[in-house]
């Protein structure tokens, strides 16, 4: 239960890499075309805040995640705080991303670390390669790899209207292309857009299949609310001397 936890956790910075549109008009343009030229606008804007809220099941069990950050597509880093529950299970955990590192530090581990160590590390770019939990899949080494997917869709239908946070939007459904994703958006088999009058992509909601645990398979879903396109993102990035590295992929108290 608490790897499928961090599954869940890792999963929305990728995704939060989706969005935007360039012209006034977007949603006057047909579905495919609007989608794609709402991702281009989103990606040129650099930096977006997000909220999520996200759920994974694995084993019978769920996951349900709620957090709040800002990623910058540009610099490829971002921060998010969230707070999950799971059956008797409930905590935090807060996240800095910073190029192919990834930081974190919760309650779920944080009993295991050595003396004096409170974040772990993982380079990405290594726990890609390694056993367990998968991260490669779960995470682009990249995250901007989230938004050329969004542009390599091969069809987008409309579904409807709504209003997500005083805009006005157009809900579409992607039509993924396989043959297109990075490796690491791989398990990803399903988005939803939300692309407002304003050009941006307003809402992103993906399903994805997270990999496997001894309890069956892991299923993840996460809805991403984009906002305030374009303001400055900067993180810190945790003490060395308070971080333990685990770039080998096996995270104390997760296991490997």
């Amino acid at each position: 239960m608490r790897r499928a936890v961090l599954a869940l956790l890792v999963l929305p910075l990728a995704l939060a890499a989706c969005g935007g549109s360039k012209a006034k008009s977007v949603n006057s343009l047909p579905p495919l075309q609007a989608v794609k030229s709402a991702a281009q606008k989103t990606a040129a804007a650099g930096s977006a805040h997000l909220n999520l809220t996200a759920k994974v099941v694995t084993g019978g069990q769920n996951v349900d995640l709620q957090g709040t950050g800002a990623f910058d597509t540009t610099s490829h880093e971002g921060s998010l705080h969230a707070t999950f529950t799971a059956s008797a299970l409930s905590g935090a955990i807060d996240e800095v991303l910073k190029g192919t590192d990834l930081y974190l530090k919760s309650d779920l581990f944080s009993i295991a670390l050595p003396a004096g160590k409170t974040w772990v590390r993982i380079d990405l770019a290594k726990a890609a390669k390694s056993q367990g939990v998968n991260l490669q899949t779960l995470l682009a080494q990249d995250p901007s790899q989230a938004l050329q997917a969004l542009q390599s869709i091969s069809g987008a239908t409309k579904l409807g209207t709504a209003t997500i946070d005083g805009v006005s939007t157009t809900h579409y459904r992607a039509q993924l292309d396989p043959s297109k994703l990075p490796a690491s958006l791989k398990s990803v088999h399903s988005y939803e857009v939300w692309v407002g009058d304003d050009g941006y992509v307003h809402r992103v909601t993906a399903v994805a299949n997270a990999g496997k645990t001894s309890s069956g398979a892991v299923t993840a879903s996460v809805t991403t609310d984009l906002s305030a396109f374009g303001t400055k993102v900067s993180v810190t990035v945790p003490p060395s001397g308070q971080t333990y590295d685990a770039s080998g992929g096996s995270i104390p108290g997760l296991g490997g």
